[in-house]
């Protein structure tokens, strides 16, 4: 894969297209010193970036938290995302929406300093999250050493930078021992997500998922549940200890990048991935539902 600082074309900087080298910040940027930076990531399919507007919305949220303006409408960012896609001629990619603090300051206090945007996006290669026949073997996740912080420890409903650090630590060590991601528990012991993208279990064709307490309201989650409605599958949200996965019969991840992902192990506990009617059904689903969107 060619590096992304070394990648040419076109990226949407502080209200303006530059090209693609040109996209850089100052390494005494408060976002790069104190995470104060959010980002979203969004699916393009057909030309058209998928629930938009909803990403969007989450990324000002997202700001305010950090207590900080986006310094552009919606409008704008929309518009902005739309040419982004249109100058890369791609049909099916990924959109990276950031805003962090500028460098004016370097301290922990950031009232005065100025805060920036960028949009940009690339053609997503087979295999960029998973394995080719991931959606045919699954994935095998593995428990994360690290917690995600209780609500009151952290912004935990914020899409900042600064929340994945975790998730990037679990990550490579679940790579290592020969798993392709790690799940996260909370303060309390029970099931949270994997590094970037939330979990559901089946049960006697039930859907079981964990709260978001901890973590942020996943857009593709609110999908996940939406189609679970429309096909009149049950779906319980609630505290999902470790143990609960070996009461499960299958599991699954949902995010942007990932879609719907099988699981066929966690750590001991293995799944049967493709005698799964639950998973299969909102596979199929959820095709459906962004290919309608095109």
């Amino acid at each position: 894969m060619i590096p992304f600082d070394q990648r040419t074309g076109t990226i949407w900087y502080d209200g303006a297209p530059v090209d693609w080298p040109e996209a850089t910040l100052h390494v005494l940027s408060h976002g790069l010193h104190y995470a104060s930076s959010v980002f979203e990531g969004i699916r393009v399919y057909g030309g058209v970036p998928f629930m938009l507007t909803e990403h969007i919305a989450r990324l000002r949220a997202s700001a305010r938290i950090l207590d900080f303006d986006l310094e552009y409408d919606d409008e704008t960012l929309r518009t902005a995302t739309l040419d982004v896609v249109e100058r890369t001629g791609m049909t099916e990619g990924y959109v990276r929406m950031n805003a962090w603090r500028g460098s004016e300051v370097i301290q922990t206090a950031a009232l005065k300093t100025s805060v920036h945007t960028s949009i940009a996006a690339w053609e997503l290669p087979a295999g960029y999250y998973a394995a080719t026949d991931a959606l045919d073997t699954g994935i095998a996740l593995t428990i994360g050493r690290y917690r995600r912080p209780s609500p009151d420890s952290a912004p935990v409903k914020s899409k900042a930078a600064g929340n994945y650090m975790i998730g990037t630590v679990c990550k490579n060590e679940a790579l290592r021992a020969g798993f392709d991601d790690a799940l996260l528990l909370d303060d309390r012991g029970n099931f949270v997500e994997a590094t970037g993208a939330h979990l559901f279990f089946t049960k006697d064709g039930a859907l079981y998922t964990p709260t978001t307490r901890c973590t942020i309201d996943g857009i593709t989650r609110a999908c996940v549940l939406a189609l679970a409605e429309r096909e009149d599958i049950a779906c319980t949200v609630g505290d999902l200890g470790p143990d609960f996965a070996g009461e499960a019969d299958g599991a699954f991840l949902c995010g942007t990048a990932c879609e719907i992902l099988p699981v066929s192990r966690i750590d001991e506990q293995r799944y049967d991935v493709g005698g799964n009617r639950v998973v299969r059904t909102l596979i199929s689903g959820y095709q459906r539902l962004v290919t309608d969107a095109r």
